[in-house]
């Protein structure tokens, strides 16, 4: 188990190195750049949505941070926040702290233990999703130990239900047989809806609210061969699936990825 872990970590180094500051170090990197700048914005405008606009000085914490790419835009918002970056890649570490400026940990999200630190939010985006999964539960009552009073979470994580749109029902997956896209896979997991749901409420937290992306699921395929193949009209396009987004946001329907905002169930509020 441990050899497998620390082989993941020479994975995502290289991917740190090869992409850099870029969304496909992070994101779909066999994607057009559009196409991530999409779920980049979608993601960023949901966090911070659940940011109070005048939260003076707060903690907050960006697990699985990468090269700040949510942690940048959050610091030119908030000005005044304490801002941490949290990644299991020396690489990334060093370009989170290059980009924002902002002070950062190396360690593995599973392993998280700051002895004197506390958060208003933490974030984490894409990270469970590497972890093996008799480990989840730990980790998640990890981070609501690590959780101020009234404070959130911000989770994004892959829907199993959304996995055959996101690879267009394995088609997507074919480049990954040739050497160079097998050597930058990092895996991962997607969780059946349930499943997650459960371990947030065994591990002590509760659910808040929960967004989706059903119309960028659904027409997953027709997106993707449109932004391969066409360079005009990409901005049209992507603003009206973000309006079926928005409108069908709160519906069970598949997603490629779901955020759930929670807090400590001792003081949470279910809205």
């Amino acid at each position: 188990m441990q050899s497998s872990k620390f082989t993941n970590v020479a994975k995502w180094e290289k991917r740190s190195k090869i992409f850099g500051s870029s969304p496909k170090g992070v994101l779909l990197k066999s994607f057009p750049d559009v196409f991530n700048e999409y779920i980049h914005n979608w993601q960023l405008k949901k966090i911070l949505s659940e940011i109070a606009p005048y939260s003076g000085e707060i903690n907050i914490i960006d697990i699985g941070c990468g090269y700040g790419r949510i942690s940048l835009p959050l610091s030119e918002r908030f000005s005044e926040a304490n801002i941490t970056g949290f990644d299991i890649s020396k690489n990334s570490f060093e370009l989170f702290q290059k980009n924002t400026g902002k002070n950062a940990f190396v360690g593995f999200a599973e392993d998280f233990n700051l002895q004197s630190d506390y958060y208003d939010y933490i974030i984490c985006i894409t990270v469970l999703m590497y972890i093996v999964k008799d480990k989840i539960e730990k980790t998640i009552s990890s981070f609501l130990r690590h959780l101020k009073k009234g404070g959130k979470i911000l989770l994004i994580e892959p829907i199993h239900s959304g996995i055959y749109f996101q690879t267009c029902f394995g088609l997507l997956n074919l480049p990954c047989k040739f050497k160079k896209a097998a050597a930058l896979n990092t895996g991962g997991n997607s969780f059946q809806y349930h499943f997650l749901q459960s371990l947030i409420h065994k591990s002590g937290g509760k659910i808040i609210r929960e967004y989706r992306l059903p119309a960028t699921t659904l027409f997953f395929l027709v997106i993707y061969i449109f932004t391969k193949i066409f360079t005009s009209g990409r901005r049209v396009l992507f603003n009206l699936i973000f309006r079926f987004d928005e409108y069908l946001k709160f519906i069970r329907l598949p997603s490629i990825y779901i955020l759930k905002l929670y807090k400590n169930s001792d003081y949470g509020i279910i809205f």
